[in-house]
């Protein structure tokens, strides 16, 4: 018994994912005191502002964080090879593409910052400028973080990540006292994400040896993987953004601000669990790659996913308020009745999550048709259907619901080949 926990503890899921999991749980938790600080000293209005901005920041950015699993299963392999040739030679063609583009989206926005300003309701042209570089930088930076995934060098992107939180914190607050408000959180943010940047570069120093020749890397195949797996990752977020930027649309400052705070609290299953794809994604990668077999990290996996967020969903529905009380203002206690549905509309969406990066790490890419539809189907629902906070929570959580049943049945024709 003692010898099969000790395989458990060693376990590479179990293993990666602690260190994963403490390591963001660190870093989230001065992500948790950046929103709990904007939270209790700016407005609820504002507040909604930012968690808008936020959201804004997550559309585009995913375009850059879609080639994740591209990268991470290539370079998975070529890491497994130790194929340095190949290594930089992947980075060099993902760099360029991100490069080219950052900078089409930094022009369009640019165009399209009076449209933006209208829809959300954001009155400050800085805090719009602001946004667009962070999303520059944004989607320039995620194939350093991807090849220290594939690298499976989890200590040092969660290095990145905490070093990011914390200047974000730190700076956010002095700027804040300093009477800036939502400009100076987004300002902290522009600064964290461009150290957080130039740091990454430190374990991936063989991406600039000249020595290394670059060969060229087919396109073809990025783009038949890259692109469903792309669309899959759009489909995702779209589910747990959708709702924030529409609510910032339909319903007043004050009530965005307010939902805002409840899908804080959401998020924090999601941020507890998320690490645990982190972690598996390439391990998987490189065993089906192997021919080696994968299922058995999958299920540990959706185990793990499962009894996290299910735990933490109850918590939110025995004790709302208390939960509110520790991270938000009083303001917030007229949302602890919608707590326990929003929380396990993100708890479906953290088993979701899971089920598809499995998917994506096996090549199973056409999952994105369900995906997207489901996502469209929830704005178009949402667009419908927003008299109040419950229906949209409703919409999002019965969408994801079905969305994972569907893909569960799914799982024993995807896998009927390699048990």
């Amino acid at each position: 018994m003692r010898e099969r926990a000790k395989q458990l503890v060693k376990h590479p899921l179990i293993y990666g994912s602690s260190i994963v999991v403490i390591g963001n749980l660190a870093a989230n938790f001065f992500n948790f005191l950046f929103n709990i600080f904007m939270n209790k000293h700016v407005s609820v209005a504002d507040y909604g502002v930012l968690l808008s901005v936020m959201s804004i920041i997550a559309y585009p950015a995913l375009i850059g964080s879609a080639v994740v699993p591209v990268v991470v299963r290539f370079a998975g392999i070529y890491f497994a090879q130790n194929n340095f040739s190949m290594l930089r030679g992947l980075y060099v063609k993902i760099k360029k593409l991100l490069l080219l583009i950052a900078i089409i989206f930094f022009v369009s926005f640019l165009f399209a910052m009076p449209s933006i300003n209208s829809f959300f309701h954001i009155n400050n042209t800085n805090i719009l400028i602001m946004t667009n570089i962070i999303i520059f930088f944004s989607l320039i930076g995620v194939v350093n973080m991807a090849f220290l995934q594939a690298k499976l060098a989890f200590a040092y992107q969660v290095f990145v990540n905490f070093l990011n939180a914390i200047i974000k914190l730190s700076l956010g607050m002095v700027l804040v006292f300093a009477g800036f408000s939502v400009s100076g959180a987004t300002m902290a943010m522009i600064v964290a994400g461009v150290l957080a940047y130039c740091v990454s570069f430190l374990p991936l120093r063989f991406i600039f040896d000249r020595k290394i020749t670059v060969p060229a890397i087919s396109s073809k195949e990025l783009f038949f993987y890259g692109l469903p797996a792309s669309l899959t990752l759009v489909g995702l977020t779209s589910l747990i953004s959708t709702d924030i930027l529409l609510v910032k649309h339909f319903f007043s400052p004050h009530d965005a601000g307010l939902y805002a705070g409840l899908s804080l609290l959401g998020r924090i299953i999601f941020f507890v669990s998320a690490p645990i794809g982190t972690v598996m994604f390439p391990l998987i990668t490189q065993k089906h790659s192997k021919g080696e077999n994968y299922t058995n990290t999958f299920k540990l996996a959706l185990l793990l996913i499962g009894l996290s967020s299910l735990l933490l969903t109850i918590f939110y529905a025995l004790f709302p308020k208390f939960a509110i009380s520790l991270l938000l203002k009083d303001e917030y206690f007229v949302i602890a009745p919608y707590l326990a549905l929003f929380a396990l509309f993100i708890a479906c969406y953290c088993v979701l999550s899971i089920i598809c990066t499995f998917y994506l790490s096996i090549k199973k890419t056409k999952i994105f048709i369900p995906i997207l539809v489901g996502a469209v189907l929830q704005i178009v629902f949402i667009v419908f259907f927003h008299e109040s906070f419950i229906q949209i929570i409703w919409i999002s959580l019965l969408i994801t619901f079905l969305l994972v049943l569907g893909l569960l049945l799914y799982y024993p024709y995807a896998t009927k080949s390699k048990k």
